[in-house]
């Protein structure tokens, strides 16, 4: 089989189902395409008008539903859309680009029910995830597909030559967003600060400056953070050599629904995962089997249970 992939993104996701696909036997053609001009939308037309013939089906990636919409217009063929989250859920809900009564939140919206709609598939990161678009975009359950994400092995990989800390290390990474919960990691660092626990927090993003004011309110003394680009080397270093994991630790109602990348990215490195008990991670992980949870948007509950990890685990 002959698949065109498109998409609008570099992101791992779908670099993840390109390799996932090739690997089993089917041939890919894959195109990034950035339109952002009509002339952009040209050259793809004539693209595709030229590769019609070798092309038995069309995959649009994650964070591509503008190509999805475009492609059911003009093109005829089956369409996999592969949606991953909601953008409207991902850009609204949780980066809060708009308020919610608004022109560019109902963009966000149509961007999401056209592409799901012009497609003959959608994939989605969760089952609940597939309940938000049946319910807010009004898509049947017969066009929903979930499928676990998968993580780049080229990238994230346990390496057995990497020793831990000397220190208990607790690492937390990601985007500094409403759902991430890095503020319940600060005030449970503050809580261990005299159980020679060390915490790190790498990330950026919208609540940076937030997060910094926090830290130098508290002052937790175990508590580094790090806003720079780390390479990716340096990153899988710092996470082989780190005991737990932390996930995302809010209660946020994106939660209920999504998975955080870095959930797979930690699983694949063989580390302990610790997150807030949501019913998004739930679907993929297992308390006391898989991952270790505390209750959501709570410090103290955060900083026990990774006080019972140091004391109850041990780590080469």
């Amino acid at each position: 089989m002959n698949l065109l992939y498109l998409r609008q993104s570099k992101d791992t996701v779908n670099n993840v189902y390109i390799k996932g696909l090739e690997e089993n036997g089917v041939e890919v053609l894959n195109l990034y395409s950035k339109p952002r001009h009509i002339s952009d939308l040209i050259k793809l037309v004539r693209f595709y008008r030229r590769e019609r013939a070798n092309i038995d089906l069309i995959m649009v990636g994650f964070s591509s539903p503008q190509l999805a919409i475009f492609m059911g217009l003009i093109s005829g063929k089956k369409i996999i859309h592969n949606a991953f989250v909601s953008v409207y859920d991902r850009l609204i809900s949780s980066r809060e680009l708009a308020r919610r009564f608004s022109i560019k939140t109902f963009y966000y919206f149509i961007l999401d029910f056209l592409a799901s709609h012009l497609s003959d598939l959608t994939i989605v990161e969760s089952n609940h995830q597939g309940e938000f678009f049946k319910k807010n975009f009004k898509l049947p359950e017969k066009k929903i597909y979930r499928a676990w994400a998968g993580v780049d092995e080229n990238r994230f990989f346990y390496d057995p030559a990497i020793s831990k800390s000397d220190s208990f290390t607790v690492l937390f990474r990601g985007m500094f967003l409403p759902e991430s919960g890095v503020e319940y990691a600060i005030r449970a660092a503050k809580i261990l600060e005299k159980d020679d626990i060390k915490f790190i927090i790498i990330g950026g993003g919208p609540r940076l400056h937030e997060i910094k004011e926090l830290i130098e309110e508290l002052k937790p003394s175990n508590l580094k953070l790090i806003d720079d680009f780390l390479p990716q080397d340096g990153l899988n270093k710092l996470m082989q050599s780190s005991h737990v994991i932390l996930g995302q630790l809010s209660d946020h109602i994106r939660l209920t629904r999504t998975i955080p990348y870095k959930a797979y990215e930690s699983l694949a490195m063989k580390l302990p995962y610790l997150t807030a008990s949501n019913q998004g991670i739930l679907e993929l992980l297992k308390n006391g089997e898989t991952c270790i949870t505390c209750k959501p948007a709570d410090p103290r509950s955060l900083a026990d249970r990774i006080l019972w990890i140091k004391n109850n685990y041990l780590f080469a």
